[in-house]
């Protein structure tokens, strides 16, 4: 892990007061609440509690930064965290009917579990239903290992 990194992580453990069990990044998100975000967000386990944060982005080739004349909407950063006991389940869905989700034209409760078909011909998204009715919507790097945490397998 570089310094920058390190870095980041222990000021993480400071702010929350504990050891980061378990990372992870998403190249993609959305939200029940009608958030998406096509740039990625990072995730990390810290006492229990899911965290996750995007970051901006800024566009950028070989290393420099480009600019566009073109008006772009001002960053708001989001954040925010879930409770370990308060997941009900963890599911793939296909990444088009999570965006509708967070869109607000189907309710989550009629996403069912991605089929076989769609788990070979479709992107494929991790769901986290918590108790509450809220879901968010993860493209994971691997959807496996992110399992394996709640099992206790990692």
């Amino acid at each position: 892990m570089n310094e920058d990194a390190q870095e980041f992580i222990d000021n993480l453990e400071k702010r929350f007061g504990g050891k980061v069990d378990y990372r992870t990044y998403s190249t993609w998100f959305a939200s029940t609440e009608g958030i998406i975000r096509e740039f990625g967000v990072f995730i990390y386990e810290i006492n229990g509690i899911f965290h996750f944060e995007d970051f901006e982005r800024k566009a950028a080739l070989f290393g420099i930064a480009l600019t566009s004349k073109k008006k772009k909407p001002e960053y708001v950063k989001m954040e925010g965290s879930f409770e370990r006991d308060q997941i009900e389940s963890i599911t793939q869905v296909t990444k088009s009917k999570a965006t509708s989700c967070a869109k607000q034209s189907i309710k989550a409760s009629m996403i069912p579990t991605a089929s076989t078909l769609e788990r070979i011909f479709s992107p494929l998204v991790t769901r986290v239903a918590l108790k509450d009715g809220t879901n968010y919507f993860f493209e994971l790097i691997n959807h496996k290992e992110f399992l394996a945490n709640f099992k206790g397998d990692h």
